[in-house]
């Protein structure tokens, strides 16, 4: 199926005009020459299905020859798009919710949209050379020297798209597992962390026996637009304060503020008792 549309491709190679032309030829000839085997070590994957791979890496600039591009099978790679993003919030998701089991679902839908967006998702294109392999018109190839990301995010998300169709839902969390989560820093992610109550609750948990007390010290304004200011503290030592239009939003500035101060905290000498076996 591959060598056969690689030849009716070949057919297709116009005679050279000018610039634009010979870049357009430039880009045909990537494709009827491409190699396989330098593209299965670039993403670390064994392929069974080729198809699908060039799909993944065709944009639609590049189908822009003179005979209609499905009359010999070649198509863009939006349907595989289209596909992988859903797959990819998919493992994200289950990875998420296995690895960070203390944090509530706003902040796993918040560590999601990072490690899905574009840049993000360009940024793991680029590490594998995906650009390199990239079937696109010369502006498309030229936008993404210059930094445009929307090209490669979804050329990344096809991929996964491909590996999806080509092997099932194992061998996709498989590879992203290998090419994010394993290379993923998670001090990284958590600096985009705003649970600080959770956060203050683990160190204090880690470092004494004692829990945080948050108790509300303040109310101020009507009903309908109250500022609540909430006192947090740990064996009745306050560690911090904060304010906020709910007792959660202010509970939340008040361990951001107690974090501040962990060396208030470490001063204290509560240091955690050793069990006896």
């Amino acid at each position: 199926m591959f060598d056969k549309l690689r030849r009716n491709l070949l057919k297709l190679i116009p005679k050279r005009k000018d610039k634009h032309e010979d870049e357009l030829q430039s880009d045909k000839l990537q494709f009827a020459y491409f190699d396989f085997n330098d593209f299965q070590q670039a993403i670390h994957y064994k392929i069974i299905d080729r198809n699908y791979f060039i799909t993944a890496l065709t944009h639609r600039s590049f189908l822009k020859i003179k005979s209609n591009p499905q009359s010999i099978g070649i198509i863009s790679n939006e349907r595989l798009e289209f596909l992988g993003d859903a797959v990819l919030d998919l493992v994200v998701a289950e990875y998420l919710y296995k690895n960070f089991p203390l944090n509530e679902e706003g902040d796993l839908t918040k560590f999601r949209s990072i490690l899905v967006n574009k840049k993000f998702l360009a940024e793991r294109a680029k590490n594998l050379g995906l650009q390199k392999f990239l079937l696109a018109s010369f502006t498309a190839k030229r936008s993404i020297d210059e930094g445009y990301d929307t090209i490669l995010s979804d050329a990344y998300e096809a991929l996964v798209g491909a590996v999806f169709m080509d092997s099932g839902y194992e061998s996709a969390k498989e590879f992203l597992n290998e090419e994010i989560f394993k290379k993923l820093d998670v001090k990284w992610l958590n600096q985009f962390d705003e649970n600080h109550k959770s956060r203050f609750l683990e160190y204090v948990q880690a470092h004494t026996d004692f829990i945080p007390e948050y108790i509300v010290i303040k109310e101020e304004g009507p009903e309908h637009n109250k500022l609540f200011t909430v006192e947090v503290s740990v064996n009745k030592r306050s560690l911090g304060i904060g304010k906020g239009k709910s007792k959660k939003q202010a509970e939340q500035e008040a361990a951001k503020n107690a974090m501040n101060h962990l060396d208030v905290l470490e001063g204290m000498g509560l240091t955690k008792r050793k069990t006896v076996a």
